[in-house]
């Protein structure tokens, strides 16, 4: 099973259902977190929920200063200036995810993902997903559109599993 292209992410309730809803269309952060163009970014809601009900496909990741990023992109944040600017204060770059396509997803709390996948600990940032872990059917169909959408487009080339003798 192909989840080397799935992920979850740590986010608030508030910030998930704005991507769910289309309304955020950037995920910020202060640092890079290891996301990559045609991934899948589950949502991992934190407390109180504390459940996967939602995600995106990610588009590329940039990186501006906090100023530039604001002025560029602050129409599809889904956060107001005050926020913004706390949570970038004293930092050199804001880096940002642009959302290609958001989910909803029928929801996975944590203590069925925690049966359902051996070892599962919320990620502090984000997790690869393992490859024994359980993985809902709607993930790998998000995942592959997404993919194929990409590739159609000549932005995300075709994965060769080349054998070697």
């Amino acid at each position: 099973m192909q989840v080397k292209h799935i992920k979850a992410l740590s986010i608030k309730q508030i910030y998930a259902e704005r991507i769910i809803a289309g309304t955020k269309k950037i995920e910020l952060r202060k640092r890079p977190i290891g996301i990559e163009l045609g991934d899948l970014i589950l949502l991992y809601e934190t407390n109180p929920d504390s459940v996967i009900r939602g995600g995106f496909i990610a588009d590329k990741t940039i990186s501006l200063s906090p100023p530039r990023m604001w002025n560029q992109y602050h129409h599809i944040m889904g956060v107001d200036k005050e926020f913004y600017d706390i949570y970038f204060e004293n930092c050199e770059f804001a880096y940002g995810t642009l959302i290609r396509q958001s989910f909803s997803f029928p929801a996975l709390p944590l203590k069925q993902i925690q049966k359902l996948c051996s070892g599962f600990v919320p990620p502090q940032a984000t997790i690869n997903w393992r490859k024994n872990w359980y993985v809902q059917a709607e993930w790998l169909d998000a995942l592959n559109k997404g993919r194929n959408e990409l590739m159609q487009e000549n932005r995300l080339g075709e994965q060769l599993n080349l054998l070697i003798f």
